[in-house]
């Protein structure tokens, strides 16, 4: 039997990512992290994107991997997908170094893997997890893109003490015992907060990768047991996100011509923030109908305007029961273009529960579409009174989202 210290983030995720918190819901099973270089399965050749995914719980052995797949690139510069519940502190620390010291940058999604050897994937930022431990391997990132509806969870690190047994099984054969099964049990023994050295070794970490203080004591202040999810103004808050936007801003160059982050220069250098472009009122494109609903017709009004990123534009869609806005705080809408991840509006607007569900879109995916490209459209969660088809839509990009109207507006 041997006793072994653990430093990790406990493993848990709250139920609702709006909700800071919360009670923790079961999380999937924490296997151990692999990062894959991986290729679109999307038509796309001969210019498919390719990514470092890197998905499950972060181990002592996870750095290593790491610099098996850095190795791999042979200098090129590609970006990182991370979908994690967490790990071992001390390992995503040191991820997060060799990740800043290779000017890489990381963006929150899951990737979907349609075949492995040699790995192809797609992207889906339908619920991007980041949580625990992994925050600290994310604060890396030369660039953090985090899709708005993201769950970056944090809370205070603990030292979990495990129990290693080895159990054996035997039955009694013509007198003799003999060896029936052999298994190696691990559980729990001891929880306890980790100590002040540890808090410091991650503010001095924290610090060198150049992000604001404000990161780490909502870190430190929110209990083990628990774990608090930030909401997109948070994130901007603390700066673990320098982009609050869709995963494939990783794969745009917005880095030419800006300005470092403000404040005092760093030993692995700072994280440039992407500057938001001025805000002017969304301009209306047209409205889709969706189908019936109580009695009336439900149908969703688009607009669009400048994006809060260079070369982004923001989508808008407000939900109409005729011209009556229906609440749509809690709802999103999922929209579907060929060779893009799926595309997640909703309401980041606490005090208008009825306003506009946005997201934020690369210039360059909406005006490569054509009248004929193949869309859909899916709002959650459906109302309880309505059908299916009510709530989702396939057709056109002509038909869908007005594409002669919006490129009129962005395509220039």
């Amino acid at each position: 039997m041997r006793i072994a210290r653990l430093l990790a983030f406990a493993l848990c995720l709250a139920a609702s990512p709006a909700v800071a918190q919360d009670k923790p819901a079961a999380a999937p099973p924490p296997e151990p992290m692999r990062i894959v270089l991986t290729r679109s399965a999307e038509p796309c050749e001969p210019d498919c994107r390719e990514w470092l995914a890197a998905q499950g719980a972060i181990t002592k052995d996870t750095p290593a991997e790491l610099r098996r797949a850095l190795a791999e690139l042979n200098g090129r510069k590609l970006p990182l997908l991370v979908y994690s519940t967490g790990g071992t502190v001390e390992a995503a620390i040191a991820m997060g170094e060799l990740v800043r010291k290779s000017g890489l940058d990381i963006a929150v999604a899951r990737t979907v893997f349609s075949q492995r050897e040699p790995a192809l994937g797609t992207i889906d930022e339908r619920s991007p997890l980041c949580a625990s431990a992994c925050t600290l391997f994310l604060a890396g990132g030369q660039r953090r893109i985090i899709p708005p509806q993201s769950r970056i969870g944090v809370h205070q690190q603990t030292i979990v003490e495990t129990e290693t047994t080895t159990v054996r099984d035997y039955k009694i054969v013509r007198g003799r015992r003999e060896l029936v099964d052999e298994r190696t049990e691990t559980r729990t023994v001891k929880q306890e907060q980790a100590t002040g050295e540890i808090d410091a070794k991650m503010r001095r970490y924290l610090d060198a990768m150049g992000l604001d203080r404000s990161f780490i004591e909502v870190t430190v202040s929110t209990p083990a047991d628990t774990m608090r999810y930030l909401k997109p103004d948070e994130m901007r808050a603390t700066t673990i996100a320098t982009e609050v936007g869709p995963a494939a801003l990783a794969f745009s160059d917005l880095r030419s011509g800006l300005a470092p982050a403000p404040g005092p220069s760093r030993s692995l250098g700072t994280a440039p923030v992407l500057p938001a472009t001025l805000a002017a009122p969304a301009t209306p494109i047209g409205s889709v109908e969706l189908g019936p609903h109580r009695g009336g017709r439900l149908r969703l009004a688009l607009s669009v305007g400048e994006g809060r990123y260079q070369q982004t534009t923001t989508l808008q869609m407000q939900l109409l029961f005729g011209d009556a806005p229906i609440p749509s705080r809690l709802r999103t809408v999922t929209l579907t273009l060929p060779g893009s991840p799926p595309i997640v509006a909703q309401n980041e607007d606490g005090n208008d529960p009825a306003g506009a569900m946005t997201a934020d879109v690369l210039r360059e995916t909406l005006c490569g579409l054509t009248d004929r490209t193949a869309v859909s459209l899916k709002i959650d969660p459906p109302a309880e009174d309505g059908t299916p088809s009510t709530w989702q839509r396939s057709g056109t990009a002509a038909e869908l989202l007005r594409l002669s109207n919006l490129r009129s507006q962005i395509c220039r």
